[in-house]
Protein backbone atom coordinates (compact mmCIF):
# COMPACT_ATOMS: atom_id res chain seq x y z
CA UNK A 1 0.00 0.00 0.00
CA UNK A 2 3.26 2.35 0.40
CA UNK A 3 1.60 3.41 3.88
CA UNK A 4 3.21 4.09 6.81
CA UNK A 5 2.57 2.34 10.25
CA UNK A 6 4.77 3.21 13.08
CA UNK A 7 4.26 2.25 17.58
CA UNK A 8 5.84 3.91 19.69
CA UNK A 9 5.53 4.26 23.72
CA UNK A 10 7.02 7.55 25.98
CA UNK A 11 6.46 8.15 29.65
CA UNK A 12 2.61 9.10 29.23
CA UNK A 13 1.27 7.92 26.07
CA UNK A 14 1.51 5.12 23.56
CA UNK A 15 0.79 6.92 20.16
CA UNK A 16 0.39 4.52 16.73
CA UNK A 17 0.69 7.03 13.68
CA UNK A 18 -0.84 5.41 10.22
CA UNK A 19 -0.09 7.45 7.03
CA UNK A 20 -1.91 5.68 3.75
CA UNK A 21 -3.52 6.82 0.53
CA UNK A 22 -7.30 7.24 0.83
CA UNK A 23 -8.02 4.36 -1.46
CA UNK A 24 -6.49 1.94 1.27
CA UNK A 25 -7.62 3.40 4.19
CA UNK A 26 -9.75 0.78 4.95
CA UNK A 27 -7.21 -2.24 4.78
CA UNK A 28 -4.53 -0.23 7.18
CA UNK A 29 -7.33 0.51 9.53
CA UNK A 30 -7.82 -2.92 9.80
CA UNK A 31 -4.29 -3.24 10.39
CA UNK A 32 -4.10 -0.63 13.00
CA UNK A 33 -7.42 -1.83 14.48
CA UNK A 34 -6.21 -5.52 14.76
CA UNK A 35 -2.43 -3.97 16.35
CA UNK A 36 -4.92 -2.29 18.67
CA UNK A 37 -6.96 -5.02 19.88
CA UNK A 38 -5.48 -8.40 18.90
CA UNK A 39 -1.76 -8.00 19.51
CA UNK A 40 0.08 -11.49 19.36
CA UNK A 41 3.41 -11.01 21.62
CA UNK A 42 4.75 -13.86 19.93
CA UNK A 43 7.41 -15.47 21.78
CA UNK A 44 10.39 -15.03 19.00
CA UNK A 45 9.36 -11.05 18.68
CA UNK A 46 9.42 -10.93 22.05
CA UNK A 47 13.17 -12.46 22.25
CA UNK A 48 14.22 -10.41 19.11
CA UNK A 49 12.73 -7.23 20.60
CA UNK A 50 14.62 -7.84 23.94
CA UNK A 51 17.67 -8.75 22.35
CA UNK A 52 17.75 -5.04 20.61
CA UNK A 53 16.20 -2.84 23.60
CA UNK A 54 19.55 -4.38 25.71
CA UNK A 55 21.69 -3.86 23.20
CA UNK A 56 20.63 -0.34 22.99
CA UNK A 57 21.03 -0.12 27.05
CA UNK A 58 24.19 -1.29 26.90
CA UNK A 59 25.61 1.05 24.66
CA UNK A 60 23.96 4.03 25.99
CA UNK A 61 25.42 3.29 29.39
CA UNK A 62 28.43 4.92 27.80
CA UNK A 63 27.23 7.96 26.92
CA UNK A 64 27.72 10.95 29.29
CA UNK A 65 24.19 12.15 28.46
CA UNK A 66 21.95 9.19 28.78
CA UNK A 67 23.91 8.78 32.17
CA UNK A 68 23.56 11.77 33.32
CA UNK A 69 19.77 12.20 32.49
CA UNK A 70 19.19 8.33 33.92
CA UNK A 71 20.85 10.02 37.53
CA UNK A 72 18.96 13.32 37.22
CA UNK A 73 15.76 11.54 37.15
CA UNK A 74 16.90 9.23 40.05
CA UNK A 75 17.05 11.90 41.96
CA UNK A 76 14.10 14.67 41.12
CA UNK A 77 11.93 11.96 41.34
CA UNK A 78 10.51 9.53 44.04
CA UNK A 79 11.13 6.08 42.94
CA UNK A 80 7.77 4.34 41.70
CA UNK A 81 7.08 7.53 39.56
CA UNK A 82 7.04 7.20 35.86
CA UNK A 83 9.89 10.06 35.63
CA UNK A 84 12.17 8.76 37.95
CA UNK A 85 13.21 6.42 35.54
CA UNK A 86 14.09 6.92 31.42
CA UNK A 87 11.83 5.61 28.74
CA UNK A 88 14.43 3.10 27.37
CA UNK A 89 13.56 1.01 30.77
CA UNK A 90 15.79 -1.37 32.82
CA UNK A 91 17.85 -4.24 31.62
CA UNK A 92 17.00 -6.22 34.86
CA UNK A 93 13.22 -5.65 33.81
CA UNK A 94 13.36 -5.99 30.31
CA UNK A 95 15.48 -9.45 30.39
CA UNK A 96 12.66 -10.91 33.13
CA UNK A 97 9.40 -9.95 30.89
CA UNK A 98 7.35 -12.29 29.17
CA UNK A 99 4.82 -12.56 26.71
CA UNK A 100 2.11 -13.07 28.99
CA UNK A 101 3.03 -9.79 30.86
CA UNK A 102 3.02 -7.94 27.70
CA UNK A 103 -0.48 -9.05 27.56
CA UNK A 104 -1.71 -8.17 31.16
CA UNK A 105 -0.43 -4.86 30.48
CA UNK A 106 -2.15 -3.78 27.14
CA UNK A 107 -5.35 -5.41 28.88
CA UNK A 108 -5.45 -3.10 31.30
CA UNK A 109 -3.98 0.50 29.95
CA UNK A 110 -4.47 -0.19 26.44
CA UNK A 111 -8.17 0.27 26.47
CA UNK A 112 -10.66 2.19 24.15
CA UNK A 113 -11.66 4.10 27.24
CA UNK A 114 -8.27 5.64 27.22
CA UNK A 115 -7.89 6.10 23.17
CA UNK A 116 -8.14 9.12 21.21
CA UNK A 117 -8.27 8.72 17.19
CA UNK A 118 -7.90 11.52 15.30
CA UNK A 119 -8.23 11.20 11.52
CA UNK A 120 -7.07 13.96 8.67
CA UNK A 121 -7.59 13.76 5.16
CA UNK A 122 -9.68 13.09 2.29
CA UNK A 123 -12.28 11.13 4.01
CA UNK A 124 -15.89 12.38 4.98
CA UNK A 125 -16.83 12.72 8.83
CA UNK A 126 -19.73 10.02 8.29
CA UNK A 127 -17.33 7.90 6.54
CA UNK A 128 -15.05 7.72 9.48
CA UNK A 129 -17.57 7.30 11.90
CA UNK A 130 -18.64 3.99 9.77
CA UNK A 131 -15.49 2.68 9.86
CA UNK A 132 -14.54 3.12 13.16
CA UNK A 133 -18.04 1.78 14.14
CA UNK A 134 -17.17 -1.75 12.07
CA UNK A 135 -13.45 -1.87 13.24
CA UNK A 136 -13.74 -1.15 16.92
CA UNK A 137 -17.01 -1.26 18.27
CA UNK A 138 -16.13 -5.52 19.84
CA UNK A 139 -12.86 -3.98 21.30
CA UNK A 140 -14.02 -4.74 24.95
CA UNK A 141 -14.65 -1.93 27.37
CA UNK A 142 -13.22 -2.52 30.93
CA UNK A 143 -14.89 0.09 32.72
CA UNK A 144 -13.35 3.89 34.23
CA UNK A 145 -9.96 3.75 32.89
CA UNK A 146 -7.49 5.07 35.32
CA UNK A 147 -3.62 5.23 35.54
CA UNK A 148 -1.70 3.50 38.69
CA UNK A 149 -1.14 5.22 41.80
CA UNK A 150 1.68 7.93 41.99
CA UNK A 151 3.63 8.38 44.51
CA UNK A 152 4.02 12.47 45.89
CA UNK A 153 6.70 15.04 44.46
CA UNK A 154 8.21 16.34 47.23
CA UNK A 155 10.72 19.50 47.40
CA UNK A 156 13.82 18.72 48.75
CA UNK A 157 14.99 20.69 51.44
CA UNK A 158 18.70 21.43 49.74
CA UNK A 159 20.10 20.76 46.53
CA UNK A 160 20.68 17.21 45.72
CA UNK A 161 23.54 15.95 43.40
CA UNK A 162 24.91 13.09 41.89
CA UNK A 163 27.97 12.07 40.11
CA UNK A 164 28.76 9.30 37.95
CA UNK A 165 32.35 8.95 36.15
CA UNK A 166 33.16 6.81 33.27
CA UNK A 167 36.36 5.67 32.22
CA UNK A 168 37.39 7.01 28.71
CA UNK A 169 35.19 10.22 28.22
CA UNK A 170 36.26 13.07 27.77
CA UNK A 171 33.15 15.20 27.63
CA UNK A 172 31.06 15.59 30.79
CA UNK A 173 27.15 16.55 30.65
CA UNK A 174 25.68 18.63 33.05
CA UNK A 175 22.07 18.32 34.32
CA UNK A 176 20.01 20.70 36.81
CA UNK A 177 16.22 21.07 37.32
CA UNK A 178 13.33 19.88 38.93
CA UNK A 179 10.36 18.56 38.49
CA UNK A 180 8.08 21.11 36.46
CA UNK A 181 4.53 21.54 35.78
CA UNK A 182 1.35 19.76 33.69
CA UNK A 183 0.50 20.59 30.89
CA UNK A 184 -2.88 21.91 32.86
CA UNK A 185 -1.25 23.84 34.76
CA UNK A 186 -3.05 27.53 34.49
CA UNK A 187 0.83 28.93 34.67
CA UNK A 188 1.92 26.61 31.65
CA UNK A 189 1.79 29.47 29.45
CA UNK A 190 4.14 31.74 31.15
CA UNK A 191 6.20 28.84 32.00
CA UNK A 192 6.57 28.13 28.76
CA UNK A 193 7.62 31.49 27.24
CA UNK A 194 10.10 31.80 30.14
CA UNK A 195 12.00 28.06 28.75
CA UNK A 196 11.78 29.16 25.75
CA UNK A 197 13.68 32.65 26.28
CA UNK A 198 16.11 30.83 28.82
CA UNK A 199 16.96 28.29 26.52
CA UNK A 200 15.35 27.59 23.72
CA UNK A 201 15.32 30.45 21.33
CA UNK A 202 18.00 31.38 18.98
CA UNK A 203 20.64 30.17 20.02
CA UNK A 204 19.50 28.07 22.76
CA UNK A 205 18.48 31.07 24.60
CA UNK A 206 20.15 32.95 27.01
CA UNK A 207 21.88 30.16 28.40
CA UNK A 208 23.31 29.00 24.72
CA UNK A 209 24.38 32.85 24.58
CA UNK A 210 25.96 32.83 27.96
CA UNK A 211 27.68 29.77 28.79
CA UNK A 212 27.95 28.00 25.01
CA UNK A 213 28.60 31.18 22.92
CA UNK A 214 29.66 34.28 25.15
CA UNK A 215 31.96 32.14 27.86
CA UNK A 216 32.87 29.07 25.71
CA UNK A 217 32.43 26.76 28.37
CA UNK A 218 29.86 24.54 26.48
CA UNK A 219 29.64 22.19 23.61
CA UNK A 220 25.57 22.53 24.38
CA UNK A 221 23.97 24.53 27.01
CA UNK A 222 19.72 24.59 26.79
CA UNK A 223 16.77 24.38 28.71
CA UNK A 224 13.45 21.91 28.54
CA UNK A 225 10.24 21.41 29.81
CA UNK A 226 8.36 18.32 29.64
CA UNK A 227 4.77 18.95 30.75
CA UNK A 228 2.19 16.09 30.05
CA UNK A 229 -0.43 14.54 31.79
CA UNK A 230 2.06 14.39 34.69
CA UNK A 231 4.73 17.04 35.47
CA UNK A 232 7.18 15.98 34.17
CA UNK A 233 11.28 18.24 34.47
CA UNK A 234 12.10 21.18 33.55
CA UNK A 235 15.76 21.14 33.45
CA UNK A 236 18.94 22.43 32.27
CA UNK A 237 21.04 20.62 29.67
CA UNK A 238 25.18 21.56 28.90
CA UNK A 239 27.57 19.56 27.67
CA UNK A 240 31.31 20.66 29.16
CA UNK A 241 34.96 19.77 29.11
CA UNK A 242 35.50 17.85 32.37
CA UNK A 243 37.71 20.99 33.66
CA UNK A 244 34.35 23.44 33.26
CA UNK A 245 31.50 21.43 35.31
CA UNK A 246 31.70 23.64 38.54
CA UNK A 247 32.37 26.87 36.28
CA UNK A 248 29.05 25.48 34.27
CA UNK A 249 26.61 25.02 37.04
CA UNK A 250 27.57 28.18 38.70
CA UNK A 251 27.06 30.00 35.61
CA UNK A 252 23.80 28.70 34.87
CA UNK A 253 22.43 29.68 38.25
CA UNK A 254 23.84 32.46 37.70
CA UNK A 255 22.06 33.29 34.22
CA UNK A 256 18.91 31.93 35.95
CA UNK A 257 18.74 33.81 38.96
CA UNK A 258 19.18 37.21 36.41
CA UNK A 259 16.42 36.16 34.83
CA UNK A 260 14.38 35.76 37.60
CA UNK A 261 15.01 38.85 39.25
CA UNK A 262 14.87 41.21 35.66
CA UNK A 263 12.58 39.45 33.77
CA UNK A 264 12.54 39.33 30.29
CA UNK A 265 13.52 42.06 27.72
CA UNK A 266 10.59 43.16 25.65
CA UNK A 267 12.58 42.37 23.07
CA UNK A 268 12.46 38.63 24.06
CA UNK A 269 9.02 38.89 24.82
CA UNK A 270 7.57 39.53 21.61
CA UNK A 271 10.50 37.73 19.74
CA UNK A 272 8.83 34.55 21.73
CA UNK A 273 5.52 35.36 20.99
CA UNK A 274 5.60 35.46 17.33
CA UNK A 275 8.13 32.15 17.69
CA UNK A 276 5.44 30.33 19.22
CA UNK A 277 1.85 31.82 17.01
CA UNK A 278 4.06 31.47 14.15
CA UNK A 279 5.16 27.57 14.83
CA UNK A 280 1.68 26.75 15.23
CA UNK A 281 0.99 27.92 11.88
CA UNK A 282 3.48 25.82 10.48
CA UNK A 283 2.49 22.50 12.70
CA UNK A 284 -0.84 22.62 11.22
CA UNK A 285 0.93 22.83 7.59
CA UNK A 286 0.48 19.05 7.13
CA UNK A 287 -1.86 16.37 7.92
CA UNK A 288 0.36 14.69 10.64
CA UNK A 289 0.44 18.36 12.43
CA UNK A 290 -3.50 18.65 12.65
CA UNK A 291 -3.80 15.07 13.63
CA UNK A 292 -1.18 15.85 16.44
CA UNK A 293 -3.19 19.23 17.26
CA UNK A 294 -6.63 16.99 17.70
CA UNK A 295 -5.34 14.45 19.52
CA UNK A 296 -3.61 16.98 22.31
CA UNK A 297 -6.53 18.73 22.17
CA UNK A 298 -8.63 15.90 23.22
CA UNK A 299 -5.99 14.83 25.35
CA UNK A 300 -5.52 17.63 27.27
CA UNK A 301 -8.79 18.85 27.14
CA UNK A 302 -7.73 22.41 25.70
CA UNK A 303 -11.03 23.22 23.75
CA UNK A 304 -12.62 22.81 19.92
CA UNK A 305 -11.66 26.19 19.34
CA UNK A 306 -8.45 25.62 21.17
CA UNK A 307 -6.49 26.68 17.94
CA UNK A 308 -8.36 29.88 17.52
CA UNK A 309 -7.66 30.91 21.13
CA UNK A 310 -4.07 30.31 20.86
CA UNK A 311 -2.91 33.22 19.15
CA UNK A 312 -4.73 35.83 21.86
CA UNK A 313 -3.59 33.08 24.45
CA UNK A 314 -0.20 33.87 23.81
CA UNK A 315 -0.58 37.89 23.00
CA UNK A 316 -1.68 38.13 26.43
CA UNK A 317 1.13 36.71 28.04
CA UNK A 318 2.54 39.97 30.30
CA UNK A 319 6.03 40.23 31.46
CA UNK A 320 5.89 39.86 35.23
CA UNK A 321 3.38 36.69 34.53
CA UNK A 322 6.77 35.09 32.58
CA UNK A 323 9.55 36.62 35.70
CA UNK A 324 6.84 34.99 38.15
CA UNK A 325 6.95 31.91 36.31
CA UNK A 326 10.48 31.82 36.07
CA UNK A 327 10.46 32.30 39.50
CA UNK A 328 9.72 29.08 40.35
CA UNK A 329 12.80 27.01 38.89
CA UNK A 330 14.12 26.33 42.12
CA UNK A 331 17.67 27.80 42.89
CA UNK A 332 18.19 26.22 46.46
CA UNK A 333 16.47 23.23 45.78
CA UNK A 334 17.61 21.85 42.34
CA UNK A 335 18.66 18.48 41.27
CA UNK A 336 22.16 18.22 39.63
CA UNK A 337 23.71 15.17 37.69
CA UNK A 338 26.90 14.94 36.28
CA UNK A 339 28.26 12.04 33.79
CA UNK A 340 31.64 12.62 32.83
CA UNK A 341 35.34 10.92 33.11
CA UNK A 342 37.49 10.65 36.10
CA UNK A 343 38.14 14.27 37.97
CA UNK A 344 41.61 13.82 37.62
CA UNK A 345 41.19 14.88 34.09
Amino acid sequence: MGASLGVFSDMEVTALGLRVLREDARAALEILAEILEHPAFLAAEVEKTRGELITGLRVAQQDTRHVAERAFRALAFPSGHPHARVADGDEGVIQALTPADLAAFHAQYIRPEATILAVVGDLGVAEVLDLIGQLFSAWPRGGVWQGPPLPPLVTPAAPRRAEVRLAGKMQSDVILGAAGITRSDARYYETMVANLILGQIGLMGRLGESVRERQGMAYYAYSDMRAGLLAGPWWVRAGVHPRNEERAVDSIIEELRAFQEAGPADEELRDARDFLIGSLAVRLETNSGIAQMLADIELFNLGLDYVARYPGIIRGLRGDAVTAAAARFPLTAYSLAIAGPPQSL
